[in-house]
């Protein structure tokens, strides 16, 4: 197992230990439920309450010095002017709109005389939960050019802890291919025990520095937003803390210090910032959202958990839209080969929900391209179906699909192109190089802060998801665009191409759910690395990780995977690369979602005599009963590793209907045969069946306590064996 740099602790193994501490204790239900208490939601209300309401004079209400600075939460230079000289919480002007969707806008308006700026702060209430989310928009009001607008920080506060606790920060790595992908580790805001400040900074150089010296990325540098870390953080200050989140589809930084003595000083948003304004012309910063709670940390996950679901997923009929069982395939199969197995799904009876036609499909090539490892599916750009491959079209597969009754997903890369595609000599004004010249087969990027070469490529997309019948368009992006956006950019316009290249991101996408309400947009990059706030609101990521494109893959890994996202992102999918009939590795990819293989994207085949449809069938079931649990509440039971010889285990729970999931795994080189565990959302008093899947046992226990004071145990037969086991509340 690979060692966690010193003074990182992996987050299960606190929350395990806290967890064990309530064996013999008191028993405690409600600290670790994601329902927020009123004075968590008191205190954010109080505090957005100074923000929009200004003075006491004014009817406004007192910032709480002792834990926050009553400055507004952002700053900016221009030239050499602060907005902190003429940017105050009691000299805006306010309005603010009625409530929908449990959700009020209040918008800030500033004006300067000196710079000619104007500022506004589009700042959001949540009713249910105790967050507040803002978005600063500066521009321009005069006719000359502004000085330059730099160290732009979408927050800049400062929090104090309540009590003496050390200060203790909590973070996830980002989808880099890795191992180690999404691990959650805590860390104390401190050097040693003799050093009590400290500065966590993530940014550009930081992340480089880390990925270098962790020697265990393919890339040196990778600005996309969640590829090194996510974009989420939780500060814990003793009994109570911040989560901050993220909403920005480029380069981001956030900056996390200690003094020493308890306070921490916050800041983050866009790095690289450096320019004039044009006459009339407007920026944005990132979306910052500041969540607060009090009490367990798992509490403040599981809250935030359900703060994203209600908030930041894609809705539908009011609610998070329900992840899918997905049927993947290659799109550089042959159609007759899909025809088969699309019949295979009807004759066999596979509940799927989706299926799925990734990269390959496309183009002007006439050689073959069977999987992922062999043929030209990387050359993007020529977007028209691939006659070789499918001589009629995709227009036979989908008629199948939905005679099957199932939906339709399908691959695109629209922005990343390659250079020597039909579309890159017609309009080579609408793409960013990193040289003069590029090569025939290189990568250029389409710039969607260009509107007709974003028009173009909604346009073109739009028509194939309407001429297809597309219920899900998957968007990849294999491409780090930074040194795309910064090839001989002008030195008085630093992050103007990234700017208008991500709000272009945006708009594209709205605009194409516009066009298609029902669509689902599955946001890929070679992986999980655009997961950001922003792109949560519209998207969901069905393939988290490019570390499960290869078979060589450790399984153990992906239950980790599992395990470290659940902290922040609950729907989230991956296919556990399933080649054979394997339970054990079937289970490593279970979540909201999953992504069970037939032909394993022309890994394997269906004609295959030996190939058990009984198996896949109680698989993709077992699944589609499980997948609703991950919507509910995550607690950790042991740490979230990777090691062959250890376990790995959480647990669901579902408050509404009162009933869980244990999901345990031993691993092949565990000689730990059973295991034991404490389930906190167990009431005392009530009644609990437990149904283990594998043996179809069921056990009646008379009351939650019995279950408290002596735990549950999880056994097993062998290593390298999973259990899934469902409670639920009986009287």
């Amino acid at each position: 197992m690979k060692a966690f740099p010193l003074g990182i602790v992996p987050l299960g193994i606190v929350a395990f230990l806290s967890l064990c501490c309530f064996l013999h204790a008191e028993f405690v239900v409600e600290p670790y439920s994601s329902k927020p208490t009123a004075d968590e939601l008191s205190f954010v209300q109080t505090w957005l309450g100074h923000l929009t309401q200004g003075s006491l004079t004014q009817g406004g209400q007192t910032a709480d010095e002792s834990r926050y600075s009553p400055q507004i939460p952002f700053s900016f230079l221009c030239g050499e002017r602060s907005n902190r000289e003429w940017i105050q919480p009691d000299n805006a002007t306010v309005q603010t709109s009625e409530w929908t969707n449990d959700t009020r806008l209040h918008t800030l308006r500033w004006k300067d005389d000196v710079t000619s700026l104007s500022c506004e702060m589009h700042l959001t209430e949540y009713r249910n939960f105790p967050a507040m989310t803002w978005t600063i928009y500066l521009k321009n009001e005069g006719t000359a050019d502004t000085a330059p607008i730099h160290d732009f920080k979408a927050l800049d506060t400062v929090w104090k802890r309540k009590d003496g606790s050390m200060p203790i920060l909590y973070r996830s790595q980002g989808s880099d291919g890795r191992t180690d992908d999404f691990v959650f580790v805590g860390e104390e805001m401190r050097k040693s025990m003799w050093g009590h400040s400290r500065t966590v900074r993530m940014d550009y150089q930081k992340n480089r520095d880390f990925r270098l010296a962790s020697n265990y990325s393919d890339k040196d540098s990778d600005t996309r937003p969640s590829a090194t870390w996510m974009p989420f953080f939780n500060l814990q200050t003793g009994p109570d803390g911040l989560i901050v989140g993220i909403g920005w589809n480029g380069l981001w930084f956030a900056e996390i210090g200690h003094d020493g003595n308890g306070t921490c000083p916050l800041s983050a948003g866009m790095q690289h910032i450096n320019t004039k304004l044009l006459p009339g012309e407007s920026i944005r910063s990132p979306l910052m959202l500041v969540f607060y709670w009090s009490g367990e940390l798992m509490h403040s996950q599981n809250m935030f958990r359900q703060f994203v679901l209600t908030h930041f997923t894609p809705q539908e009929n009011g609610q998070a839209v329900r992840m899918p069982a997905c049927c993947p395939s290659w799109g550089g199969t042959p159609t007759n080969i899909h025809l088969d197995v699309i019949q295979q799904i009807v004759d066999q009876k596979l509940p799927y929900d989706y299926y799925w036609i990734d990269a390959g499909w496309y183009g002007k090539s006439e050689t073959d391209c069977p999987n992922v490892f062999i043929g030209d599916w990387g050359t993007v750009g020529d977007w028209i179906v691939n006659r070789h491959r499918h001589p009629d079209t995709l227009k036979p597969i989908s008629d199948a699909i939905k005679k099957a009754r199932i939906k339709f997903l399908l691959w695109f890369e629209p922005i990343r192109t390659t250079f020597g595609t039909d579309i890159t000599l017609k309009h080579p004004e609408w793409f960013l190089k990193t040289s003069d010249q590029p090569g025939k087969g290189a990568n250029v990027l389409l710039d969607l802060g260009n509107p007709d070469a974003r028009k173009y490529i909604t346009d073109t997309v739009s028509q194939l998801l309407t001429e297809n019948g597309v219920d899900c368009y998957r968007e990849d992006f294999n491409m780090d665009p930074f040194p795309f956006w910064t090839f001989k950019e002008e030195s008085d316009r630093v992050g103007m191409r990234e700017m208008r290249f991500v709000e272009g991101t945006y708009a594209m996408w709205d605009e194409l759910r516009t066009r298609h309400p029902n669509l689902l947009i599955d946001n890929c990059a070679s992986g999980g690395r655009r997961i950001e706030l922003e792109m949560m609101k519209r998207s969901v990521p069905l393939w988290r990780t490019d570390y499960n494109c290869f078979p060589w893959l450790v399984t153990e890994a992906t239950q980790a995977h599992t395990f470290g996202l659940a902290h922040w992102v609950p729907t989230n999918s991956i296919s556990p690369f399933l080649t054979v009939a394997d339970t054990y590795q079937c289970r490593s990819g279970l979540s909201s979602g999953v992504i069970y293989g037939i032909e394993e994207f022309g890994q394997r085949s269906a004609s295959d005599p030996d190939f058990d449809w009984q198996w896949q069938r109680d698989r993709i079931a077992e699944a589609k009963r499980a997948m609703p649990y991950f919507y509910g509440d995550f607690y950790p039971l042991t740490s979230g590793n990777y090691s062959l010889e250890n376990w790995l285990a959480y647990h669901l729970y579902l408050p509404e209907k009162e009933s869980g999931l244990i999901v345990a795994f031993r691993r092949p080189k565990s000689d730990v045969i059973s295991m034991n565990f404490d389930l906190t959302t167990l009431k005392p008093t009530a009644r609990y069946e437990f149904e283990d899947v594998d043996t179809n046992e069921k056990i009646i226990l008379m009351t939650g306590a019995e279950v408290r004071k002596t735990g549950f145990t999880v056994s097993t037969q062998q290593p390298r064996e999973s259990r899934l086991i469902y409670y639920r509340r009986v009287d």
